[in-house]
């Protein structure tokens, strides 16, 4: 049984609402299973639990209970979400105090959570990559898919406590934000790009345990939740990133997105070439986040899609293409296939990350007089769906996405 303690909204300086949540508990309450959203969107579906949670409404995805926990009543998770009702929220602070296992898992936020629910910004810690490089991480999240394996520079080390509670502060800005750890007064990290650009929404607590456990273990509890919501004017002005490397391919031409019969893709399929296709442009390090533009097919556990761009060569040469992807590509040449790669998450060592960097690969490109089709078929499973190249070597030759 859930029960409640009073209402603590707050109001900030700008006369907005601040969300304060202190937990009142009995007994766990278990509810549905979650997939998580850094490994499926299928948490933006599942049949939520609305309780009172400290004088508000929350929705609870998931399997997650309201307990004490080393002193405190508290949220705990082992794997779902918690979404506070009513709240908006664009800019302003989000805090929480939170207390893991240090077991493998993730745990953190969502924020900007549109209305579909497979679009949103996240925050996460990692208790078990403590001190390492990627103990805690932002990525985009579009069209249900976490992208954090096509943005490396958002990885930062840092120390993070087992079994004792821990603030986490986020200050949210326009497409900025800072990340304040630990009751530090300098931010641990800085994300100056936000790729949601200047979108608001709901927020949730999120996490998501992997490990075979036993029932009832619940490695994470969150305490002392803080939402300020700061009305700004809606800002209207186009959102500007710089140019990437002219040496990048700087726009594809993409097809609607299917489910592949079999992988590595050896044949480009007929019916998806006649279909109608769409120009996407890269971003400021020439990466093609394919998730901003294409969703998985319906039920679909892989999803691939065509990027293709045509080359105009002066006179038959060959030219080296540098090129990265995630998870899977084929790279075919005139209809030929040149190329097939496997760069999927753990698909080399346990350790292997699947990251995409424009050094993943280099191949070299037997170009003809004239026009020539360049096209990679590139599949999705998990941790980004994505694409980059450059031709180093640009002398006679031209570029379009038709």
């Amino acid at each position: 049984m859930v029960t409640t303690g009073p209402a603590s909204e707050e109001k900030n300086s700008a006369g907005a609402p601040a969300y304060r949540v202190e937990t009142m508990i009995s007994k766990p309450a278990t509810l549905l299973m979650l997939a998580f959203a850094l490994t499926s969107s299928a948490w933006a579906q599942t049949e939520g639990r609305e309780v009172m949670f400290s004088g508000a409404e929350w929705t609870l995805r998931g399997d997650v209970a309201l307990e004490t926990h080393l002193g405190r009543e508290a949220l705990r998770f082992r794997n779902g979400a918690a979404s506070l009702k009513g709240v908006d929220f664009g800019d302003g602070t989000i805090e929480y105090d939170v207390a893991t296992s240090g077991d493998r898992s993730f745990v953190g936020v969502a924020f900007r959570i549109q209305e579909s629910r497979i679009d949103y910004e996240n925050f996460y810690l990692r208790p078990h990559q403590t001190g390492r490089f990627d103990a805690m991480q932002y990525t985009p999240v579009r069209n249900g898919a976490a992208a954090w394996q096509l943005y490396p520079e958002y990885n930062v080390s840092h120390e993070i406590p087992r079994d004792s509670w821990f603030h986490v502060r986020l200050v949210v800005e326009g497409s900025r934000m800072e990340v304040f750890l630990g009751g530090g007064t300098e931010p641990a990290q800085v994300i100056e790009d936000l790729r949601l650009d200047r979108s608001h929404g709901e927020v949730s607590l999120l996490a998501y345990f992997p490990a075979n456990q036993p029932e009832g273990f619940y490695p994470t509890a969150y305490s002392n939740v803080v939402i300020r919501a700061v009305e700004r004017g809606e800002d209207t002005s186009p959102r500007t990133r710089p140019e990437a490397d002219p040496e990048m391919i700087q726009a594809w031409s993409l097809s609607p997105s299917f489910e592949a019969t079999e992988l590595p893709v050896r044949k480009i399929p007929a019916d998806v070439l006649s279909e109608p296709w769409t120009s996407a442009h890269v971003d400021e390090k020439g990466r093609l986040n394919l998730s901003e533009h294409r969703a998985f097919p319906e039920d679909a556990e892989v999803a691939t899609v065509l990027a293709r761009v045509a080359l105009h060569s002066e006179h038959a040469r060959s030219v080296p293409l540098d090129f990265g992807f995630s998870d899977r590509a084929s790279i075919f040449l005139n209809g030929e296939l040149l190329f097939s790669g496997n760069n999927t998450y753990r698909s080399r060592s346990l350790r292997y990350l699947g990251v995409m960097t424009i050094d993943n690969d280099t191949l070299i490109l037997p170009l003809k007089r004239g026009e020539n089709e360049l096209l990679f078929a590139v599949s999705e499973s998990f941790g980004g769906w994505g694409l980059t190249a450059r031709l180093p070597d640009r002398a006679g030759l031209r570029i379009t996405a038709p």
